[in-house]
């Protein structure tokens, strides 16, 4: 597998091609601190991770990310760049137009907000322990007051606005994880069974999971125990072959 760095708006990116192509490609959005720079990458330093990824590519997928800007929780500027990653990858290497997206925790709010700009170019989402809920992961937050803190801070830089008018704003968009509820595209969500960052949306995960059966959506639930993370790479490559039939 040959990787290679690039930037793109003065952000770091990294794209991993396989020895042999399949012609599909898969974005992956990660989490609030999973960093790119100008050496490597949090997916290629974490063990697990990268063993996911050179799973994908042993099945022939060309798999990308940025930095986005590092702790972003869906901020415009950061869906902004994740839609011209996309365009400049798709103008640039031999791949379908229409890719597949894993994204973990905080990513899943980029592509909350991303969804509606490449709505024709997504054919497959795996969400992993996702937050799909600012309101409600800042409400879990307020119970740690470091925490909370640092958040509103992250916030306060992404959204360009004062600290103190943050929560005002977030507190607008209780019910914006409903957009998972809608969105057409195939979607399986792994949650694992620790307690995780993002332990209060599950709520949440299984309001959008029953909500999508009752719509007749292709959706799927997994949870996934600590000792079994690292074979979670197959499972995606296998899940993202399911919904390819369509070009």
């Amino acid at each position: 597998m040959y990787q290679r760095l690039f930037q793109l708006e003065q952000e770091w990116c990294m794209i991993h091609y396989p020895e042999r192509p399949n012609g599909f490609a898969v974005m992956i959005i990660g989490d609030s601190h999973h960093y790119v720079d100008e050496k490597s990458s949090f997916w290629v330093q974490h063990e697990a991770r990268y063993k996911w990824i050179q799973e994908l590519t042993s099945k022939g997928y060309i798999v990308y990310y940025s930095n986005l800007y590092g702790a972003n929780w869906g901020s415009d500027q950061a869906v902004q760049l994740a839609r011209r990653l996309y365009q400049h990858v798709k103008r640039n290497e031999i791949i379908n137009g229409k890719i597949h997206i894993l994204a973990e925790g905080m990513g899943a709010l980029v592509l909350k907000n991303l969804y509606p700009k490449l709505a024709h170019d997504i054919r497959s989402a795996v969400l992993l322990s996702p937050c799909v809920s600012m309101y409600d992961h800042l409400e879990q937050e307020k119970e740690q007051k470091f925490f909370y803190k640092k958040v509103i801070k992250e916030l306060s830089f992404m959204l360009r606005m004062k600290e103190e008018d943050c929560e005002d704003f977030i507190s607008q968009q209780t019910q914006d994880y409903k957009i998972f509820q809608e969105i057409p595209i195939p979607l399986y969500i792994v949650q694992s069974m620790t307690l995780n960052r993002y332990k209060n949306q599950f709520t949440l995960i299984k309001d959008i999971y029953t909500e999508r059966l009752a719509k007749g959506i292709s959706t799927d639930l997994f949870f996934v125990l600590p000792e079994k993370r690292g074979s979670l790479g197959g499972k995606i490559a296998s899940y993202f072959s399911l919904h390819e039939k369509e070009l």
